[in-house]
C-alpha cells in the first residue's frame, strides 16, 4: 500500500496552524505515509516562528516550510517548483522532484506537482525568487527518468484537480467538468507513461479514468480518502488493470446508505462506520505522535490579550464588517502617519471567524485570521483611493471590507455610482491629496489594488510585521471592554444612497 498525499498538507485548524505543519506531519509519520506533494498553502506560514510569533522580520521567507519538510520521514515533491536563480528544482532538505520506492517487490516511482497558478493563491513574500512550470512536461520528463531507473508503475501526487459528481461509473466523464486543469494535463501525457493520479487542490471529488491514467481526488479539509487498485503482472512487468473507488468519508460513525458522515447532509440513523467488513476505529500510535504539538497549541491557544468582548464582534454583517473595521484600525495605529486602513472583513482570502463574546486569546484571534498575512504601507492619491474604492464597487465587495480613517460615501449621478470620501471630522478627500493607505499584503496583491499598481506590483519590505500580530498587540495595549457597537463606524464607514437606476 502507498498513501500519498497531493498538497495543502498543512494549513487548515489552528491546531496545524500554530505548529507551522508539525502536528500533521508527526501524525502523517505514524500513519506511514509513502509520499506528499507541496500545494500553494505549504507557503503560508512564511518563516519559522516560536511561541506563535514570528522569530524575525528578516527570517527566511520560506523557513516553516523546509522545517516541515525535514520533520517528514516520507519525501516531500515538487518536480515543477523551480528555483529561478538555478533554473533547476528547488533543492531544499527532504524536497525532491521524485522519488522510487518499493511495494510488494515493485519499483515504483512518485512524482509531486503543483497547479500553475500555485504561487498566485498564496503570499508573494513567501515565494519570491520561485516560479511554476507546466505540469504535463515536467511530470512527462520525470516519469521518463524513472522508467529508465527501473520503475514499472508511475504514480503522480498532483496539486491540481478536477471536479466530477457521479461516482459511479469511472469511465462516464459526463458529470465531470471536463475542463478540468488535471483532465487537460492526463490527457497531455504518453499513455501508459503515467498510471495514477492523486489529484488535490480543487476541493472536489474524481474518481475517474481519463486517457488511461486513473485519477483519484477526495474532496479537501481531510474529510475524505480516495483509493485505486492497481494490478500488476509480473510477467509482463506492468499494469494491467486499475480500479478506482469513490471517495469515501472519514468518521467513527456513518449513515450505513450513504457512508455519509456530516449530519447536516445524511439523514440518520448512524451506526459505527466500518471498512472492508472491520470496525473504524482511532489509532492510538496517531493520537500519541500529536499529543505533544496539541499540547504546546491548547497553552496558546488560551494565551490572554487583556481585552474583554462584551459582544461577539461579527464579519461582515448588516452592509459592514465591525470585526474588518476593528482590524483596520488597529492597521492604521501601527503604521505612523496612516490615513487610511483597508481590510478584508469577510471569509472570502481574510477573516475566517467572528470573535465571540467573554475574555479575547490568542487562539480566538487565530481562528478570526489564520494567515501571516504582512502589514503594507502604500502611498497615493485621493484620487487613486477612490479607483480602489470603485474597483471594490465594481466587485460587489464594499460591503466586506474593513475601513479606518475614512467615510465612504455612494450616491448616484446619471446612472452611475459616485463617490465621495471623506476624513472622520468631515473633511473632503481631494483628488490630489496624498495619503498614506494600509492594508494587508493579500488585498494589495490582488484585484482591489491593481488598478493602482505599478509593474510588476507593490514593493514589501521583508521586515513588515504581520496582520494578526499587529492586532494582538493592538487589542492587547488597548484592553478594557470591547463591542460590536463601537466598531460599527466609529474609525471609518461606507454607506450607500444609491437608487435603483445604479443597480443593487
Amino acid at each position: 500500500m502507498l498513501l500519498i498525499d497531493a498538497g495543502d498538507t498543512y494549513q487548515g485548524g489552528i491546531e496545524s496552524n500554530l505548529s507551522e505543519g508539525a502536528l500533521v506531519v508527526d501524525a502523517y509519520n505514524a500513519l506511514g505515509y509513502t509520499a506528499a506533494a507541496i500545494g500553494n498553502h505549504e507557503f503560508d506560514f512564511g518563516p519559522v516562528d516560536v511561541a506563535g510569533r514570528r522569530v524575525s522580520p528578516l527570517a527566511d521567507p520560506r523557513g516553516a516550510l523546509e522545517a516541515i519538510a525535514a520533520r517528514a520521514r516520507f519525501p516531500v515533491l515538487a518536480a515543477n517548483l523551480v528555483d529561478e536563480a538555478t533554473e533547476r528544482p528547488v533543492d531544499w532538505p527532504n524536497v525532491t522532484p521524485s522519488a522510487l520506492v518499493d511495494a510488494a517487490g515493485v519499483r515504483v516511482g512518485l512524482i509531486g506537482v503543483m497547479t500553475i497558478d500555485a504561487l498566485q493563491k498564496t503570499l508573494a513574500v513567501n515565494t519570491r525568487g520561485l516560479r511554476v512550470t507546466p505540469l504535463a512536461p515536467a511530470i512527462a520528463a520525470e516519469a521518463s527518468a524513472l522508467r529508465a531507473a527501473g520503475a514499472r508503475v508511475v504514480v503522480v501526487a498532483a496539486h491540481a484537480g478536477g471536479r466530477c459528481r457521479q461516482f459511479d461509473n469511472p469511465s462516464d466523464l459526463s458529470s465531470c467538468d471536463d475542463a478540468s486543469e488535471i483532465f487537460q494535463v492526463a490527457r497531455a501525457l504518453r499513455p501508459g507513461l503515467v498510471d495514477a493520479i492523486v489529484a488535490g487542490h480543487a476541493h472536489a471529488g474524481v474518481a475517474h479514468v481519463v486517457n488511461g491514467i486513473a485519477i483519484t481526488e477526495s474532496f479537501s479539509h481531510g474529510r475524505a480518502f480516495g483509493r485505486i487498485d492497481l494490478a500488476f503482472d509480473r510477467g509482463r512487468g506492468a499494469v494491467t488493470a486499475a480500479r478506482v473507488f469513490a471517495p469515501r468519508s472519514l468518521c467513527a460513525t456513518e449513515n450505513p446508505r450513504t457512508r455519509g458522515c456530516d449530519p447536516s447532509v445524511d439523514a440518520g440513523p448512524f451506526v459505527p462506520a466500518r471498512y472492508e467488513g472491520r470496525p473504524v476505529a482511532p489509532d492510538a500510535a496517531v493520537a500519541g505522535a500529536m499529543a505533544p504539538a496539541l499540547e504546546a497549541v491548547r497553552h496558546l491557544r488560551e494565551t490572554p490579550l487583556g481585552a474583554v468582548a462584551d459582544t461577539p464582534l461579527g464579519r461582515a454583517a448588516g452592509g459592514g464588517s465591525p470585526l474588518g473595521n476593528l482590524f483596520a484600525d488597529a492597521l492604521r495605529a501601527s503604521v505612523p502617519g496612516a490615513d487610511v486602513a483597508l481590510v478584508n472583513g469577510s471569509a472570502r482570502g481574510g477573516l475566517r471567524a467572528d470573535l465571540p463574546a467573554g475574555p479575547l486569546t490568542f487562539g480566538l484571534l487565530y481562528d478570526a485570521f489564520p494567515f501571516d498575512n504582512q502589514v503594507v504601507r502604500l502611498q497615493m492619491t485621493g484620487a487613486e483611493l477612490g479607483r480602489v474604492l470603485g474597483t471594490a464597487l465594481e466587485l460587489g465587495r464594499p460591503g466586506t471590507l474593513g475601513i479606518s480613517g475614512i467615510r465612504v460615501r455612494v450616491t448616484c449621478a446619471e446612472g452611475a455610482p459616485q463617490l465621495d470620501l471623506r476624513r472622520a471630522t468631515g473633511a473632503p478627500v481631494a483628488a490630489v491629496e496624498p495619503l498614506i493607505v494600509v492594508t494587508t499584503e493579500m488585498l494589495a496583491f490582488g484585484r482591489l489594488f491593481a488598478p493602482v499598481a505599478p509593474p510588476g506590483g507593490f514593493a514589501l519590505p521583508a521586515s513588515a510585521p504581520v496582520v494578526r500580530e499587529v492586532v494582538a498587540d493592538w487589542i492587547t495595549r488597548r484592553g478594557g471592554r470591547l463591542a460590536e457597537a463601537q466598531f460599527r463606524d466609529a474609525g471609518g464607514s461606507w454607506t450607500s444612497e444609491r437608487r435603483a437606476a445604479c443597480g443593487p
